[in-house]
């Protein structure tokens, strides 16, 4: 399969929001049987601190939430300006469910160009139920579903609250962060609290002939326990931004936590690229 530079970087940005790259690369691989393209440099540092890593642990995969059911959009933008005045800018959309019971399920789309469809539109669900304790990943163009055990963390668990990859963040890089609370304001008519996380990677440090200063801005709402719009400034990547609109309370239907009839079921083993327990 030879994906285009521009579209490789979208479908792994795609997959990397979610931790779903060994489910997409496979999904890929499904559509050619040449080899998967590897990863763009600096593609996995989109994994981890900053809105990426965040969205992906507070939504479904790292925290459970239950009595607040809602759907809602979910919008990533990047954008990052090249040496020579050039930029980029990309775009995913991703719908995302949450029932009374913490179950979440996630529909994402990409784009996957290759010699044989051209740019076509793809997707994939992932449902997240710790009711069952599993996890499932589905694929809507061949109708598979991978089954994988799941070891939810206890309720109200997650991330810190400022979206660190861990306590010893600052010491692992030598970073300095800093952390300022910027009070609160109505985001989509929602009261939300704000935090702004200032990294600065030392002079040196990375090669750096000056300090390099990565900022992450966040509106969180206390009530749906979900951050509603966060900004990532990193001048090696350019700025990822999210943004939850479109937010309705009612209960999703209960089907869309179910994996259809029609579909094969597959079950995921340790060691397979599907197989991704949740960290205790």
């Amino acid at each position: 399969m030879n994906l285009g530079r521009s579209a490789r970087f979208r479908v792994l940005s795609t997959a990397l929001f979610f931790g779903l790259l060994p489910g997409l690369v496979s999904l890929a691989a499904a559509q050619s049987d040449a080899p998967a393209p590897p990863p763009p440099p600096g593609a996995m540092m989109m994994h981890g601190p900053g809105p990426i890593g965040m969205m992906h642990d507070e939504i479904g995969e790292g925290k459970i939430v239950t009595g607040v059911p809602l759907s809602a959009d979910l919008a990533v933008t990047r954008d990052t300006t090249l040496a020579d005045g050039n930029s980029i800018h990309t775009e995913n959309h991703t719908k995302i469910y949450r029932d009374a019971d913490g179950r979440v399920r996630r529909e994402i789309g990409f784009e996957l160009n290759t010699p044989a469809t051209g740019a076509a539109k793809r997707s994939m669900i992932v449902i997240i139920d710790p009711v069952a304790g599993k996890r499932y990943m589905l694929n809507p163009q061949n109708k598979t579903a991978h089954v994988m055990p799941l070891q939810p963390p206890k309720h109200g668990q997650g991330p810190p609250p400022d979206g660190e990859a861990s306590p010893d963040f600052a010491r692992h890089d030598n970073a300095s962060v800093t952390r300022e609370q910027l009070g609160t304001k109505t985001v989509s008519g929602l009261q939300a609290e704000g935090t702004r996380v200032t990294r600065t990677i030392p002079a040196g440090k990375i090669g750096n002939a000056k300090p390099i200063e990565v900022v992450t801005e966040r509106w969180y709402s206390t009530d749906l326990q979900l951050p509603l719009t966060s900004t990532h400034t990193d001048p090696m990547m350019g700025t990822v931004t999210t943004n939850l609109t479109n937010i309705s309370r009612a209960a999703p239907n209960a089907s869309l936590f179910q994996v259809p009839s029609d579909y094969t079921v597959e079950t995921g083993k340790q060691g397979e690229p599907f197989y991704m327990p949740m960290k205790p």
